[in-house]
């Protein structure tokens, strides 16, 4: 089922809206909780309660994107869970150092709030427009989808040396693009 079908059945009311976005994004959204939890379970239930506020949110919301919709608001309930419980208790290791490599970027510590948070991300998101598609799905895949650089190396055919080097030139682009921004 296309994207427009499902919004359309959260649109109805029809429950059968969540069924079909676990069918097309319930492996993605497990896949992902999982990467950021690293219990089963709390994985399990951040997918439950990325649906649940999904169904809250459309209507009146209608995202242009269901998947980039869904795994924004999966991974904002994934990052708040690992907060709450703690990353080091949770084995939240890999994603704490993935957010602090983008934190030596920003020269902020902790997830930003507020205006400046949004005002930061749409200038990464201009940043990413302006990259090369191979820069741009790396850095994607290492900070928004927090992938280890070898499994980012396996899905582009590079090897992880090269990941590294496509990561630390994209930052220290990003950095230079913020401080032209007025963000830094």
């Amino acid at each position: 089922m296309q994207d427009e079908q499902i919004i359309a059945l959260y649109w109805a009311r029809d429950q059968r809206a969540v069924e079909e976005t676990d069918r097309a994004y319930g492996a993605l959204c497990r896949s992902l909780a999982r990467r950021i939890l690293s219990s089963r379970e709390d994985a399990e239930e951040c997918v439950n309660d990325g649906y649940l506020r999904l169904w809250q949110r459309i209507p009146p919301e209608r995202p242009a994107s269901l998947s980039s919709y869904l795994t924004r608001i999966l991974r904002n309930l994934c990052l708040d869970r690992l907060r709450r419980e703690g990353s080091a208790k949770r084995g939240g290791r890999a994603v704490t150092l993935s957010l602090d490599e983008l934190e030596q970027v920003t020269g902020r510590g902790g997830v930003e709030s507020g205006v400046l948070a949004q005002e930061l991300g749409q200038a990464v998101d201009r940043f990413l427009r302006t990259q090369p598609e191979t820069a741009r799905n790396v850095f994607l895949r290492r900070y928004y989808f927090l992938d280890e650089r070898t499994e980012i190396a396996a899905r582009f055919g590079i090897s992880a040396a090269q990941v590294s080097v496509i990561l630390s030139r994209t930052r220290k682009r990003l950095r230079n693009y913020l401080k032209e921004e007025g963000l830094l």
